[in-house]
């Protein structure tokens, strides 16, 4: 059963950091997309999409650093006794 739960948290680490960057992606193209369009009359639903994917991002990188935690400390524990 630890290892199901060992691979869910590692699985879970994988779609972290596959999403955290989308969430990037988009970032800077809504943000690019708005410093695009400043010219012709700013469309600040750009810019609070752009800002919503950065706070994506940071949260899921948050939430990546969390399950290396998880994993590092709950599992791989004694791995690092005995060496």
């Amino acid at each position: 059963m630890a290892w199901l739960f060992e691979r869910t948290v590692e699985a879970a680490a994988w779609v972290a950091l596959l999403v955290a960057w989308i969430s990037l992606g988009l970032a800077i193209y809504w943000f690019y997309l708005f410093v695009w369009d400043w010219r012709l009359g700013p469309e600040y639903e750009l810019l609070r999409d752009a800002g919503k994917a950065a706070a994506a991002f940071v949260g899921f990188s948050l939430a990546l650093g969390g399950l290396a935690c998880v994993d590092r400390f709950l599992f791989d524990a004694d791995e690092t006794l005995t060496k």
